[in-house]
């Protein structure tokens, strides 16, 4: 009896459990193709994941497996651009395809989509604002027109102040949904520390656990270990002889730890105002470690000799997934950390004229 009594207490604690799992199944149709194969897949680490494939037959397809928490997949027809996001729960989910135009997707049965889909309505018309002054910008640029480029690049900038403003207002208003913490993640280079604390905190915490929520509390600690007056986190990386270089090596100087990349534009505009900083007060105690975001070896050299980036460079080829970018919470590049001789961070992210001034106040006049 006293044992009938212990198990009926762990039952009802839950300790043990015969209920199945959260079960989804997405059942489709690819409207005009009778055959052919569809992938489920998801993104994790900038990497695609394959978790399953179906066979179309008669233009049917079907999926199901088990989800805790309710997360971003895509189904992919093979041999075709047709590339449709989802937010797949715990649902019985139906999604009709058409090939010939993949962005009247039908997709029901999940609620969380529906608030997803309720954000997008939102900002399409900013979006497509946006859309029309980048096509503007082209042309300007095309054709040399630097008063239209700042006038365009003036109202770009306003129209993503409108769109972070809506995104916020949404996440705030829908506090509970899994689109939340996602909305957030999916724009997190936009969040500087303080705000991004306060998104945190208006979340409903039933989502703790969740990929996007976790991403998002992981986020929010890296950034405070590397805010000013931190203790600038240590890292080593190859050189470019191969050689390892730690971070910690380089103390006794004041130091830019600068985040780039040969691929990036905006990156290669601004190398030319991080020579001239060398140039000027490397003789004073100023030096620059370069931290490449690059995949390809020998584009990444090509681009140290044509900008003259003749400091050390250091790089582990792994694209987004640079494991010294991931440990500053590098989110967009060009970034960049400012060390003092004994390794503590004093200021982040000097461009140009900033960068000089900074070096000016701490160093004395250029010699």
């Amino acid at each position: 009896m006293k044992n009938i009594v212990i198990l009926s207490f762990l039952l009802a604690l839950g300790m043990f459990s015969c209920a199945p799992e959260d079960r989804f199944t997405i059942s489709g149709t690819v409207t005009g193709i009778d055959s052919g194969k569809i992938f489920l897949q998801k993104r994790d680490a900038g990497e695609w994941i394959k978790l399953d494939s179906a066979l179309l037959a008669g233009g049917k397809f079907g999926f199901s497996g088990s989800i805790r928490f309710p997360e971003e997949y895509f189904l992919i027809l093979e041999n075709s651009r047709v590339f449709v996001p989802l937010f797949v729960e715990s649902s019985e989910i139906a999604v009709v395809i058409d090939p010939e135009d993949p962005d009247a997707v039908e997709i029901t049965g999940s609620a969380t989509h529906d608030v997803f889909r309720q954000f997008a309505d939102q900002v399409r018309p900013i979006n497509d604002q946006m859309d029309g002054i980048y096509k503007e910008y082209r042309i300007a640029s095309d054709a040399g027109d630097t008063v239209a480029m700042s006038r365009l690049d003036s109202l770009y900038e306003n129209c993503e102040i409108r769109k972070k403003d809506t995104m916020i207002s949404f996440v705030k208003a829908n506090s509970t949904s899994m689109i939340a913490p996602y909305l957030i993640i999916r724009n997190v280079y936009q969040f500087e520390l303080p705000e991004l604390e306060e998104i945190t905190v208006s979340i409903d915490t039933n989502l703790s656990g969740s990929p996007y929520y976790e991403k998002l509390k992981e986020r929010v600690e890296i950034l405070r270990a590397v805010q000013i007056g931190q203790p600038a986190p240590d890292f080593t990386q190859n050189d470019t002889a191969g050689h390892p270089l730690t971070l910690s090596s380089l103390r006794g100087k004041v130091l830019l730890v600068d985040f780039w990349a040969s691929w990036c534009r905006p990156c290669r505009a601004e190398n030319p105002n991080v020579v001239g900083a060398w140039q000027q007060y490397q003789a004073k105690g100023f030096d620059v470690l370069g931290v490449s975001l690059d995949r390809d070896r020998e584009k990444w050299l090509a681009a140290i000799r044509e900008d003259h980036l003749t400091w050390n460079q250091v790089s582990d080829l792994a694209y987004w997934n640079n494991q010294a970018a991931k440990l500053y919470g590098i989110s967009s590049i060009p970034s960049n950390v400012l060390l003092d001789a004994n390794g503590i961070i004093i200021a982040r992210n000097l461009r140009g004229d900033e960068l000089t001034a900074k070096l000016n106040e701490l160093l004395g006049p250029a010699r």
